[in-house]
């Protein structure tokens, strides 16, 4: 009979403790390198940034820095704002590669170097 109740005794602690469980988003699936570089003279780098499956560029810049979207795209990153009368936008490199999508649509992958950079957009 001890058996009995201990095995039970087990099996609804393990269904309790289980229901408890807080689910979380995503695992830790590596970490990334961002560099955000406002002009000639600043430049920050953040490395070794713990990133998560499935998360973008723009999630990785929003957890250092403070950025400001306009449909979708970045105007201004840390109070440095583009200046579109000089043609200046805020760009970004994966890997030393210009970006072909969007700062939400590109997932960032381990061992990634990201920068962001004022360029002239062509």
């Amino acid at each position: 009979m001890k058996k009995f109740v201990f095995s039970l005794f087990c099996i609804l602690s393990v269904i309790i403790l289980s229901s408890c469980h807080k689910a979380v988003k995503s695992e830790q699936h590596g970490t990334a390198t961002l560099i955000v570089k406002y002009d000639e003279a600043t430049v920050k780098t953040y490395q070794d940034i713990p990133i998560q499956a499935d998360e973008t560029v723009l999630e990785l810049l929003q957890s250092r820095t403070r950025v400001t979207l306009k449909s979708g795209i970045i105007t201004e990153i840390d109070g440095i704002t583009q200046i579109e009368s000089s043609n200046l936008y805020w760009l970004f490199k994966v890997n030393d590669k210009l970006a072909d999508k969007g700062v939400a649509e590109t997932k960032v992958k381990a061992g990634s170097k990201i920068e962001f950079y004022l360029g002239e957009f062509k």
